[in-house]
C-alpha cells in the first residue's frame, strides 16, 4: 500500500527483526517521511529518532535501507544487536520514557 502522494508523506513501517534461523523476532518501528512532508508539517523542533527520510516513496529502496541497517548491526548477542538497531528505530522493548 503506497501513500497517496509519493513525494509528501509520513508512514509507519514496522520491521520484524531477529536472529537468522530462529522464528522469534522483535519489532522495530520507522517513521518514513520525505523532506516535503517535513517542510509542510514541522513548525517546531522534531526529534529525529526513529525517522527514515527519503526523497520519494520507493518500497524496494525503503526495504533495502532498513535491511542495510540490520546487516550493519553486529554484536556478541541479540541484545547488543537490538540495541544498535534501536539507535535508528523504535525498538518495542526500549524505554521511550
Amino acid at each position: 500500500h503506497s501513500p497517496p502522494d509519493p513525494v509528501k508523506f509520513r508512514i509507519l513501517v514496522q520491521a520484524l527483526v531477529g536472529v537468522a534461523g530462529q522464528e522469534a523476532a522483535d519489532t522495530f518501528d520507522f517513521l518514513v517521511c520525505t523532506p516535503a512532508w517535513l517542510a509542510e508539517n514541522v513548525t517546531e523542533p522534531l526529534p529525529a529518532h526513529g525517522h527514515l527520510i527519503v526523497q520519494t516513496y520507493d518500497y524496494h529502496g525503503i526495504r533495502a535501507a532498513i535491511a542495510r541497517l540490520c546487516d550493519d548491526a553486529t554484536g556478541p548477542d541479540w541484545p547488543a544487536v537490538a540495541a544498535q538497531l534501536g539507535l535508528h528505530a523504535r525498538w518495542e522493548y526500549a524505554n521511550h520514557g
